[in-house]
């Protein structure tokens, strides 16, 4: 059975976004093992200085999109990294998920992003 966990940032309604830090979305239970994602860019980063914005996304302190651009709306789908799916999933612990923004610019007021991590357990 492929379970899914869906997180919503929304920059204008107070999610974090604005520095070069992790931020937490959740957790993925001990034993998961994340097979797919979705990242998706409904609103572009947008206001202040903001040029360019990319997005990090880690899950259990394993890199699983290093750079997706939230700076234009778009979607972006994948499979995990091999690494993770074979060596990066934790059996003892809960495994934390978070996301790092980076911008070019600074002040960003908007920007809604969605992401779904489809994993197994």
């Amino acid at each position: 059975v492929v379970l899914c966990k869906s997180f919503k940032i929304d920059i204008a309604a107070g999610s974090g976004f604005t520095t070069a830090t992790a931020y937490d979305l959740g957790w993925l239970p001990k034993d998961a093992q994340l097979v797919s994602y979705n990242l998706i860019v409904a609103t572009a980063v947008s206001g202040g200085t903001v040029s360019a914005a990319t997005l990090a996304l880690s899950v259990g302190g394993q890199l699983i999109v290093s750079a997706g651009n939230v700076y234009a709306t778009a979607a972006l789908a994948g499979a995990a990294s091999a690494l993770y799916m074979t060596s990066g999933f934790s059996q003892t612990v809960d495994q934390k998920i978070t996301y790092t923004p980076t911008l070019t610019g600074a002040g960003a007021t908007a920007g809604i992003i969605y992401i779904n991590l489809q994993y197994v357990v």
